[in-house]
Order: C-alpha cells, then structure tokens, then sequence
C-alpha cells in the first residue's frame, strides 16, 4: 500500500488519502495515509498523527513517534502549527471586538481521552473522577458532547482508542484574557 500512497501524495490526491486514514481497517495503512497528508500540508493528518501518540497500543504509539520525530514531518508540522497560530489570533481579535461591543462570545474545545482513562468503575456510586478533564483546566466549561473515537486496529485485534468530549464556555465582558488561554 506504502507505493499506492506515495503515488496519492505525487498527484496531491488529499481526498483519497483522507479516504484510507477514515476506511482503512489497517492502522499501518492509517498512519502511512496520516504521515502523508502532514507531507502534503494537511493538518487533519498531523492531528491523526498526534491523537495515536497517546494510544494505548505500543506498535501504533512507536510508529507515530517515529513518524512525528522525522525531520521533513518535524518542518511541516511547524509550519502547519505556525498557520493554525495565525489563524486563531485573528480569531482572537475578532472576538475581542464582539466582546467589547456586548456582543455573546463562546470558547470551544475538544479534549481526548485515551480508552484507559475512562476504564474505571463507580463501585461506591459516587461518580467516576476523569482527572485528565480537571487537569485542563475547565471550571465552568460544559460538555457538549462525547464521541468515541473510532475502532482503530491494531495488529491481530480492534480496540477502541478513547473519546472526545466536547466543551462550551461562554466569556463575559470582563473575561477577554481568556481568550488567550482558549
């Protein structure tokens, strides 16, 4: 498959790479899709990329630090994370300007937590504490929605990955500094 991707990469086909990294049952194939579009510039590949270094399985862990360690991969990912930067300061000043003109402004986030994180059990009935939400940060956020992460496969078995839990906050006027948190 690693010749059809590269052949995909020379035609600058980011559709159907991104086809492979959401269909493939191959997580090698996956990561191989994934290293590929962060070549081509795409950060939905460096986002796939960064999500399976926090796996749970050590084969699909190794590959992405390998991968995320190469120096071409290492230029673009600072390129992709520099355009994101500017990207959300314009945000950012946009919002500031609908706060000072009493205008609503909301935050959103998406945190991931890897599948261990939520395998606890409330045997006592008091609620299961995810510490990897209070470590965040998120007094006064609410979540808006949970997603299981797709079925990734890894080699011989399919293991869910995690979730992402989606999160809302809605700023006053007095909470601009925020924004720079968000």
């Amino acid at each position: 498959m690693k010749s059809a991707i590269n052949d995909l990469v020379t035609m600058r086909d980011i559709e159907s790479l991104l086809e492979i990294l959401n269909e493939s049952e191959d997580w090698m194939d996956q990561m191989d899709a994934a290293e590929a579009l962060v070549r081509l510039g795409d950060r939905r590949g460096l986002e796939y990329l960064l999500v399976a270094r926090q796996s749970d399985i050590e084969d699909l862990l190794e590959i992405a630090k390998e991968i995320l360690a190469d120096p071409e991969i290492k230029r673009m990912r600072a390129q992709i994370e520099a355009e994101q930067r500017f990207a959300n300061q314009k945000l950012v000043e946009a919002a500031r300007v609908r706060l000072k003109s009493g205008k609503r402004v909301f935050l959103h986030k998406v945190v991931y937590l890897a599948a261990g994180a939520l395998m606890q059990e409330d045997d006592d009935g008091a609620g299961v504490q995810v510490y990897e939400l209070n470590d965040a940060g998120l007094e006064g956020w609410e979540v808006v929605n949970v997603v299981p992460r797709r079925q990734m496969t890894g080699p011989g078995e399919n293991l869910s990955a995690g979730v992402f839990v989606f999160l809302k906050k809605e700023l006053g006027p007095d909470e601009a500094a925020e924004l720079e948190k968000g």
